[in-house]
């Protein structure tokens, strides 16, 4: 008999894909020009670049944040 492959539902993939097209969606709908204030800089640009930044870096925050926490947590158990 063939042997029947499991067929399981990446679902962490499904997210992400969903939350790329949205954000897809909201860059392409918001591209009129915008003032951004940034510490010191301030600056005129299409609302895209602004968006795309903010979520360039919180998606890396949410990549870097559990990282450094796990070391933390890693380093106080190595002290214990």
């Amino acid at each position: 008999m063939p042997r029947r492959e499991e067929h399981r539902t990446n679902w962490r993939a499904w997210l992400i894909a969903i939350a790329a097209l949205l954000l897809l969606i909201l860059v392409i709908q918001n591209s009129q020009k915008v003032e951004v204030h940034f510490f010191f800089a301030d600056t005129h640009t299409p609302l895209i670049f602004a968006l795309l930044i903010a979520a360039i870096l919180g998606a890396l925050v949410g990549w870097l944040l559990p990282r450094v926490r796990r070391s933390r947590k890693e380093k106080s158990a190595e002290r214990r």
